[in-house]
């Protein structure tokens, strides 16, 4: 082992010796092996394997509340009876300031606790009205912005690594609703964006690594290397300084047309700053529907041709009722692709423990419990999504859960809608969220266009994706009359490539070759 890496460990276990003996001390059982090696231990297994860690908590105390040791802190994971506690006592259990400390919004885009104008303005109904003018926009610039990404040129077949692919593709297709033509484009400026937007939450948990009077020094060493806010402001300063001098608050055209509507002068005098609040809602929307459009695609991949001809049908059917029109209305229409989304939420959650808040005094839960003052407290969502109280076979990836359900919920459909709001679906938290309704637009826009424009065809080399069999899963080329010949050129990615790469080929065909787990 060399010097670097006995360092770099010894740092590390440094840190979390500090936490150890720095933790507020409760009653409440911790997870992990006992004593101060068992505490530094899964604190770092906290770090590379988070699931596995929480998944054993909630086995070992059956829903009871445990201690999850972390290295930037003790988090104390509740129980799903918790889950309207935290929703309804936001005096006790905060969220904003859970958000500040979880995301460290102060050092990466500055103070907005003074006035989140920007956040008020996205839960305003005003976003949801725009969206029947931008999906047009939307649907525009994702069917020029894919084969453009792809760079695809006749016959010719590419390899590209999936994730970050969507990233890119979201990031365009993304802020042609946030500041629209020609910024949409900048290269120059998508490239910083999305560079914040994947890296924002890494280096949050990085500097909660530190105590607080260090936090300031190591982001400004980082953001050296990384650029964050102040790589993203110049490039997008000018696109929004459009925005401003145009300024149709009467017929909005962006996102930021409505923003304009609730920005105090300062901001306007000094765009800079109105800059970072933009670049603030892209990556809360960016990296979270790059997630969900990468997941969708490996499933998509694993459909049957009858599932892909369910869904197509569904489209088109959408579209015609418009008059042939891809809007908003139409986009709401498919719920069978809303359904894949809202079902991909339940199966990979975003995060191993949501819905995190910390507490502002001592507080009581639903067993009896007292949570000291300081507290960091969360739900690990996959007790609710994966419980048979609640849904049917939640072992089971069924991509048309949620639309089956709408068929039989009489009148109150919407519920199971991917936007909605519930105790039983913890994706979006159960507070006032920012973007469940613009990640869902977005993303249904993307897949509409893969589902009908691209063909799918899928083998896996391990006979598994994500612990489900697909021994049985043939390959398939699909056409757009519907016509299936089983695919017999198969190039299947080595273990050492990346597990989010696939081939794609031109002529109306997506070939995804070869999965391991995300």
């Amino acid at each position: 082992m060399s010097f670097a890496t006995q360092f770099i460990l010894s740092a590390v276990c440094l840190l979390v010796a500090v936490r150890l003996w720095l933790r507020k001390r409760t009653n409440i059982p911790r997870v992990g092996g006992p004593g101060p090696h068992g505490y530094i231990w899964t604190a770092l297994r906290s770090v590379f394997d988070c699931n596995s860690v929480v998944e054993e908590g909630c086995r070992q105390f059956d829903g009871k509340p445990f201690v999850l040791p972390t290295l930037g802190g003790d988090m104390v994971v509740l129980g799903p009876d918790n889950v309207e506690l935290l929703r309804k006592s936001d005096d006790s259990f905060n969220a904003p300031e859970r958000a500040q400390q979880l995301f460290q919004i102060n050092l990466q885009f500055g103070d907005f606790a003074s006035n989140p104008y920007h956040l008020e303005t996205i839960l305003r109904s005003d976003l949801t009205k725009a969206l029947k003018s931008l999906t047009p926009d939307l649907l525009e610039e994702a069917q020029l912005a894919i084969p453009e990404t792809l760079g695809m040129k006749g016959s010719e077949s590419v390899t590209v690594p999936l994730f970050d692919t969507m990233v890119n593709l979201l990031g365009r297709v993304s802020n042609r609703a946030m500041i629209g033509l020609p910024g949409c484009r900048d290269q120059r400026f998508l490239k910083q964006q999305v560079k914040l937007a994947t890296t924002v939450i890494s280096l949050a948990q990085f500097l909660n690594w530190f105590p607080e009077f260090l936090k300031p020094v190591i982001y400004k060493i980082v953001s050296l290397f990384i650029g964050g806010t102040r790589a993203v402001v110049p490039l997008l300063t000018p696109h929004l300084q459009s925005r401003i001098d145009y300024a149709q608050q009467d017929n909005p055209q962006t996102i930021t047309d409505i923003l304009l509507k609730f920005t105090p002068e300062e901001d306007i005098v000094n765009p800079e700053r109105l800059a970072v609040r933009v670049a603030h809602l892209n990556m809360a929307s960016i990296h979270t529907s790059a997630i969900f459009t990468t997941h969708a695609l490996f499933e998509l991949a694993l459909f049957t041709p009858a599932q892909m001809k369910e869904i197509r049908d569904e489209i088109t059917a959408a579209i015609d009722e418009e008059g042939g029109v891809c809007n908003k209305n139409a986009v709401g229409k498919m719920y069978k692709l809303d359904s894949l989304l809202k079902e991909i939420g339940r199966w990979h959650p975003l995060f191993a423990v949501g819905m995190s808040r910390v507490t502002l005094s001592d507080a009581v839960i639903a067993d009896g419990t007292v949570i000291p003052k300081g507290s960091v407290v969360a739900i690990a969502p996959k007790v609710v999504h994966y419980s048979p109280e609640i849904y049917d076979h939640p072992e089971d990836f069924d991509p048309f859960r949620f639309s089956k359900m709408r068929q039989s919920a009489g009148g109150n459909e919407s519920k199971h809608a991917f936007t909605a709001l519930s105790s039983d679906y913890l994706l979006f938290g159960t507070g006032r969220v920012l973007h469940p309704t613009r990640l869902c637009v977005l993303a249904d826009i993307m897949m509409k266009e893969t589902c009908m424009s691209w063909k799918i065809l899928c083998r896996s080399e391990d006979q598994s994706y994500l612990g489900r069999d697909t021994s049985e899963l043939r390959c398939f080329l699909s056409t757009r009359q519907g016509r299936e010949t089983e695919g017999d050129a198969f190039q299947p990615l080595h273990h050492s490539q990346s597990f989010r790469e696939v081939d794609l080929h031109s002529e109306e065909m997506l070939s995804v070759w070869g999965f391991c787990r995300l």
